[in-house]
């Protein structure tokens, strides 16, 4: 609630505050017209230090000293008689929160049909939300609707009924809004406002359908659309809604927006069918990392390393050849053939970069096959530095000191494992028994 009102304020003092600092410091003409208004001639009085006062004005502003700006733009108002700077001292005024001071200098200043007289109506309109006048914010931002069409001032009296509670007067006049700017952010606004406050549930989610396929799925509004569903309980519409959107986004490569929906897409499938998310990223040539995992977690393991080789030779990065070390060791069945592939390709990464998985795997290898004791102790060690409590590395520290004759230190550190996590696993009860069998 409170982040729809937040928002929409902000956007009118935003709106507010540019018209203010864009406005002209010269005296307006009688035939002055802005959208096809005619302004009333107002009577401007000569001040011969108006150039000056301009002058140090800016400079203060320029400076952020608001306050000895504001001052000056007050004492040009007072000499001339010329809104403008009015609208400047106002405008100040709001930034420095001074908001009883923009009350009492607007209401007794506002003419109506001269040039600054929505601006100055809507800095009173703005001030009088700030001081909590909530029956005067409305019947002054009414007064804005009603004689200013600008797509902010329909914003900030919708803001009001949103503060109030008034969602269908509030929706009404984001719907004025969106007629006037036909926005993307006034939309999801206006579906927002249908959804949790107004009981339209359904006519929100049908509106962001219908815009989005007219629009080539604008990415904001179809996400907001996807929450309505997974709130709703409507799985069955999610991976539709996504696949649509990838195959748009894709079709106009639109980055980086394809691969956030791509990543969504893919998360979707996998919770509902690993396989099927394999299969859509498979036949979508998407080689990635989340291609990578899904491999790993349905135990498709050639396919796996297929792919760690693929994206090793694009990127060089040594995690692939590191992971690939792995999965070809796990999946040898004579394990003894595959031991000098699997070490170089451990002794490649570990030479360049220190990964305390890599080096606890390589120095299990080096341990259980007694090919290098001394130098799978020193690795695991190194391991423990960085994973001082990882039982997997304590149970290869314990099996190094075991197969380098150091039961005491081996039955110390298995104990450790054993206690932890019992002797469920076989490799563990078998490092167990050993090591017990030592120490007698």
């Amino acid at each position: 609630m409170s982040s729809y009102k937040n928002y929409l304020v902000t956007s009118a003092l935003v709106f507010i505050l540019a018209g203010c600092n864009n406005n002209s410091l010269t005296t307006p003409t009688n035939k002055s017209t802005i959208n096809n208004a005619h302004f009333k001639k107002q009577d401007v009085k000569y001040f011969n230090l108006e150039n000056e006062y301009i002058m140090y004005a800016l400079e203060y502003e320029s400076q952020q000293k608001f306050e000895s700006s504001r001052e000056i733009y007050l004492k040009l108002f007072e000499n001339t008689n010329n809104h403008e700077y009015l609208v400047n001292y106002l405008n100040l005024s709001f930034i420095l929160k001074d908001y009883e001071n923009v009350k009492k200098y607007a209401v007794s200043n506002l003419i109506e049909n001269i040039k600054q007289e929505e601006m100055i109506l809507k800095l009173y309109t703005l001030s009088l939300l700030k001081l909590n006048e909530k029956e005067e914010t409305i019947i002054n931002a009414k007064k804005l609707v009603n004689k200013f069409y600008h797509k902010s001032n329909h914003t900030l009296l919708a803001s009001i009924y949103l503060d109030l509670k008034e969602y269908k007067l509030a929706l009404k006049e984001f719907e004025k809004a969106y007629e006037i700017d036909k926005s993307i952010e006034t939309l999801q606004t206006i579906t927002s406002i249908q959804y949790y406050y107004t009981e339209e549930k359904e006519k929100s989610k049908s509106t962001m359908l219908n815009y989005i396929e007219r629009n080539s799925y604008p990415f904001t509004l179809s996400l907001q659309l996807l929450s309505f569903y997974e709130k709703d309980k409507e799985k069955d519409k999610i991976t539709p809604l996504l696949e649509t959107m990838y195959f748009t986004y894709k079709k106009t490569n639109k980055e980086p927006i394809l691969t956030k929906t791509q990543d969504l897409l893919i998360k979707y499938l996998a919770n509902e069918d690993k396989d099927k998310a394999i299969l859509f990223l498979e036949k979508n040539n998407i080689e990635s990392t989340i291609l990578l995992d899904l491999y790993k977690n349905t135990n498709k393991l050639t396919k796996a390393n297929l792919l760690l080789d693929k994206l090793y030779k694009k990127t060089n990065n040594l995690d692939y050849l590191g992971q690939q070390a792995i999965i070809e060791f796990e999946m040898a069945k004579n394990k003894q053939m595959v031991l000098p592939n699997v070490i170089s390709k451990f002794d490649k990464v570990l030479k360049k970069i220190s990964n305390p998985i890599y080096e606890n795997y390589l120095a299990y290898i080096l341990i259980d096959y007694d090919l290098d004791i001394k130098r799978g102790l020193s690795l695991v060690k190194k391991a423990l530095i960085l994973e001082p409590d990882n039982l997997a590395f304590i149970d290869t520290l314990a099996w190094g000191f075991y197969k380098n004759k150091d039961c005491k230190n081996a039955y110390i550190q298995m104990k450790k494992v054993v206690d932890s996590v019992g002797l469920d696993d076989d490799e563990i009860k078998l490092h167990w028994e050993k090591i017990k069998e030592c120490t007698k």
